[in-house]
């Protein structure tokens, strides 16, 4: 956990070098790449446990009933898109580097996560059997709805420590705080699930039980940095700051979950646990692009003052694609003979969306990094006209391939949408905030990756399991060996592996 810290001292008798820990500037790519190895091997060592309990759903649930905890996730989805507003501290937090500008936005950062949430939630909540009739088609899942909004309530407060983690670059303590919320939860998950057969419920109450544990342990990451002494013109800003990030995560829940919707009206509920299966799988990436993420901000914004930050921003991307592509291929090339190890047959046809959901995993990553610039210049009024072109782009394309492709064609509207959103987005971004982005390496990683991806499809739809493995192991491969054939890897990067090969032996 988080190391000691003076809680005894109240923080009005505290100096303040000793409140706020100052962020190191201009953090290099190592620093970069520490932050999201911890993180990333953090979320992949609790994702890997949480991967194992899909299977276990998989066998105490059917295809119906995955399909219903997959709309309770995605209704619970679009009112997370109303109230989280998570990148809004991390602008505000390093607008200085004092610590008692840091405690102001630390205080009224969370006093709008607690206050503003808490009323839109409790009204949704007294409303639960209208919408359980409207979303699920049966207001006796009304309770399923409620579980899941507190957990939402409180997910959203312990987010705020977990950010302070990030922008104070203590990812160890980030580390053990994510295993103090997961490990219970799988624990209890497989005690209701498995041992009482509380199905969809027992799954819901793991996660509010793990929520209620969590916001007990991480109250300390920020309970002595609140104060009294708040400019509230500083709160209104930040609200004018946020709001434009609500229309761009409802543009992400048109692109992101919104199809469950779809797939549910056109081809019911079965499809949809299929499509939920294979969601999870591919957030697999989506835990690479988490981990980067989670290092992106303070990393970027630690080069802000410094003249280079448009050429590290660009740098940075070079690793993003490298890092994710591989990621991604690795994933569409081996999912169908872990599906055959793990899942029961009757969710094996779930494999056919995991390649394009992986490839849209990639785009939401590639969207925060073409965006910088809206971020950077304040300009988030740009990003609702961006962010509804994207959803409307992506619900254009549910109409257009749900009905006859059913969930394989909602995972590759998804895909196709956030392709079309990180252009969008990069086009707008460069007009304000040019980023002199090295095409020459960035073409041919994303160009592999969507075709590796789509090359994966192809061997698991023609080719018997056992002959395709030599492929699988050859298509993996391949993403690494053409971009070094292609000059991807410069000798600066060259001679950084072998330093780090060197270190190992």
């Amino acid at each position: 956990m988080s190391e000691v810290r003076a809680e005894e001292i109240p923080a009005e008798e505290r100096g303040e070098e000793t409140v706020e820990e100052l962020i190191p500037q201009q953090l290099g790519i190592g620093a970069l790449a520490h932050d999201a190895v911890i993180y990333g091997g953090t979320r992949v060592a609790l994702k890997s446990l949480a991967f194992l309990l899909v299977p276990l759903y998989a066998h105490f649930l059917t295809r119906s009933q995955f399909g219903v905890l997959e709309l309770i996730l995605a209704a619970t989805a679009f009112i997370d898109s109303f109230i989280d507003l998570s990148g809004t501290l991390a602008r505000f937090y390093f607008d200085r580097d004092e610590p008692g500008w840091r405690r102001q936005a630390i205080t009224l950062f969370l006093a709008i996560e607690s206050i503003y949430p808490l009323f839109l939630l409790g009204g949704l909540i007294i409303a639960s059997r209208p919408i359980a009739d409207l979303v699920l088609g049966n207001p006796a899942y009304a309770a399923l709805l409620v579980i899941a909004l507190c957990d939402l309530y409180l997910t959203n407060i312990v987010d705020v420590p977990l950010a302070l983690c990030r922008l104070r670059r203590k990812p160890w303590t980030f580390a053990g705080y994510t295993a103090a919320r997961a490990v219970p939860q799988i624990l209890l998950s497989v005690l209701l699930v498995a041992v009482l057969h509380m199905r969809v419920k027992g799954i819901l109450i793991a996660s509010l039980s793990a929520a209620c544990i969590i916001f007990v342990v991480t109250a300390r990451e920020y309970v002595h940095d609140l104060t009294r002494r708040v400019d509230w013109s500083v709160g209104r800003e930040m609200i004018s700051f946020s709001w434009p990030t609500i229309v761009s995560a409802l543009s992400f829940y048109a692109l992101n979950l919104l199809d469950r919707f779809f797939v549910r009206h056109y081809h019911g509920l079965a499809d949809n646990g299929l499509y939920g299966v294979g969601f999870r799988y591919s957030q697999i990436v989506l835990v690479g692009v988490f981990a980067f993420r989670m290092g992106w901000p303070q990393w970027h914004y630690s080069w802000l003052h410094s003249g280079r930050h448009q050429q590290m921003v660009a740098r940075g991307a070079n690793y993003y694609f490298l890092g994710i592509g591989f990621l991604t291929v690795l994933v569409s090339a081996w999912i169908l003979p872990l599906f055959h190890l793990i899942m029961p047959e009757r969710y094996w046809a779930g494999t056919r969306a995991v390649a394009p959901l992986s490839l849209a995993a990639l785009g939401t990553g590639a969207y925060m990094v073409a965006g910088v610039g809206l971020n950077v210049t304040k300009r988030m009024r740009l990003i609702p006209p961006t962010a509804l072109a994207g959803g409307a782009i992506a619900i254009g394309l549910y109409f257009l391939l749900i009905p006859p492709y059913s969930y394989v064609g909602a995972a590759w509207a998804t895909a196709a949408s956030f392709g079309a959103l990180g252009l969008i987005v990069a086009a707008v971004s460069q007009r304000i905030y040019p980023i002199p982005w090295d095409f020459r390496r960035l073409v041919p990683a994303i160009g592999l990756t969507v075709g590796l991806s789509v090359a994966s499809l192809g061997v698991d739809a023609w080719m018997p399991l056992g002959a395709s493995l030599p492929v699988r192991v050859a298509i993996t491969l391949a993403f690494p060996a053409i971009l070094l054939a292609v000059g991807f890897f410069t000798p600066s990067d060259r001679a950084a592996f072998r330093r780090l090969v060197l270190r190992g032996r």
